[in-house]
């Protein structure tokens, strides 16, 4: 309190209002940095005790950190190690190229594909009539407050779910590769443009969080990748004819469009593993 007050009194010339209390809703976490260890389903904490839990994944490595944090009524346990193991293919022939895209989650060099879920839009109605139901109620009354509560719990089970879904398509290509090629994309600059709220549904920025920790990912340049003929490597934007269908111009090869891009993707990675390889 005597150093907010003391910068307080060296700033208050520019305009800096007085600290003010600290509201009860601001802090709902804890962090624990000591005496921390799991027993079957039990985590002992400092000062605490045992605290039984469902364990989300298996913890590898000397615990460092816990930090118990409550969010609507349920309470959750970040567990931070010194060590993570990954989930990959030990094969490091297995390579895999990734086009990342809005209609599909991904689609790889093999022709296959994962579509987007589209968490959002499903709840798109619901939020709507929630939000409503905010705006009819007296600012920062009772009922104003239960609602606050509903609105940011839906918002919170959309996070969720769409969490869940990325855990599980990211493990499962962490499973079958060694390495995953991906674009290293612009995705804070993206989301600022027309496509910013179907992006953030999608969710490639937590994507590839979760693929990086899980297996070896590798980033290569993404310019061109949709626009060269992976059968001849003609480059032209006319090839790709529509947002599907991609028709090579000079050798006349057809393909899908995001699958001709992830195989380009796919070749550029490789080039970097063999470079690698080579300087070793």
């Amino acid at each position: 309190m005597d150093l907010a007050y003391q910068k307080f009194f060296r700033t208050c010339t520019n305009g800096a209002t007085l600290p003010k209390f600290a509201k009860k809703q601001k802090y709902k976490h804890i962090t624990f940095r000591q005496r921390i260890s799991i027993k079957e389903r039990f985590l002992k904490v400092s000062k605490i005790g045992y605290l039984k839990m469902v364990i989300d994944s298996e913890v590898h490595g000397k615990i460092k950190t816990v930090t118990i944090k409550e969010e609507f009524g349920s309470f959750y346990a970040y567990i931070v190690t010194d060590g993570v193991k990954k989930t990959n293919s030990q094969d490091e022939n297995q390579i895999l190229g990734l086009d990342m895209g809005i209609s599909r989650l991904y689609t790889d060099s093999n022709g296959k594909f994962s579509i987007n879920p589209q968490h959002f839009k499903k709840y798109k109605r619901l939020l709507r009539i929630e939000g409503r139901s905010l705006s009819r109620k007296k600012k920062r009354g009772k009922n104003w407050i239960k609602q606050v509560r509903n609105l940011a719990k839906m918002h919170s089970k959309i996070s969720l779910v769409r969490k869940d879904y990325l855990n599980k398509e990211s493990t499962m290509l962490a499973r079958g590769n060694h390495f995953i090629i991906v674009e290293d994309l612009n995705i804070s600059g993206m989301v600022k443009g027309s496509l910013s709220a179907k992006i953030s549904d999608v969710g490639w920025g937590t994507f590839r969080q979760m693929l990086s920790y899980k297996t070896n990912v590798i980033a290569i340049d993404p310019r061109f990748t949709s626009q060269i003929c992976n059968d001849c490597g003609a480059k032209d934007k006319k090839s790709r004819i529509s947002q599907s269908e991609f028709v090579c111009t000079l050798c006349g090869a057809k393909s899908h469009a995001d699958e001709n891009a992830a195989k380009n993707i796919l070749g550029r990675g490789a080039a970097i593993i063999r470079e690698r390889k080579a300087i070793a």
